[in-house]
């Protein structure tokens, strides 16, 4: 399974997290701990995430390439701030990326997913960047991205075969706090 570079979080606002933690526990004698910093008792909330019907949506021709035909889900707790949820599925797809991401658009929108732009100056072209999408709020929210992964990225490696690598993730904090898709 390849996890992604995690979305959220700015360098300032993680340093000012970890300033204001090691402050506070030095003053009261003992650390802060964060519940929601460690991937322990997160199975429900992996649960939840594989169960999404977004996962399952795919454009009509497309299909999982072998060895990654299951929903799989991923803790990672290995970074500064809360733990970082996610469920990704695979696929090859033989249609071109426009028709790609014009289907997920759809498929998104109508499943209640509101599509997320980037707005920086250097944001590269949907073809390339992707697609992301959010839904829920405070305690339930998520984020949806849609890429275009080569296949040697994953273990066992993914064979797209003549079709366009399709990765569909729903990603989301142990706690369900809002996260932005794009820095």
């Amino acid at each position: 399974m390849y996890l992604p570079a995690r979305p959220g979080r700015s360098t300032a606002l993680v340093l000012s997290a970890s300033l204001v933690t090691a402050l506070a526990g030095g003053l009261a004698g003992c650390s802060l701990v964060n519940p929601y910093a460690s991937c322990e008792r997160s199975e429900p909330r992996l649960r939840e995430l594989a169960s999404l019907t977004i996962l399952d949506a795919k454009p009509p021709r497309a299909t999982p390439p072998a060895g990654h035909t299951e929903v799989e889900t991923a803790c990672d707790d290995d970074s500064s701030g809360d733990a970082w949820l996610s469920a990704e599925r695979l696929y090859s797809a033989p249609e071109p990326k426009t028709e790609i991401l014009d289907y997920y658009t759809r498929a998104a929108t109508a499943d209640g997913w509101k599509r997320e732009e980037n707005t920086s100056p250097q944001r590269a072209p949907a073809d390339v960047g992707g697609l992301c999408f959010s839904k829920g709020g405070d305690g339930s929210a998520m984020t949806l991205t849609v890429t275009f992964p080569t296949g040697d990225k994953y273990l066992p490696a993914a064979d797209f075969g003549a079709g366009t690598g399709v990765e569909i993730l729903v990603g989301a904090e142990k706690d369900g706090s809002p996260i932005p898709c794009w820095d």
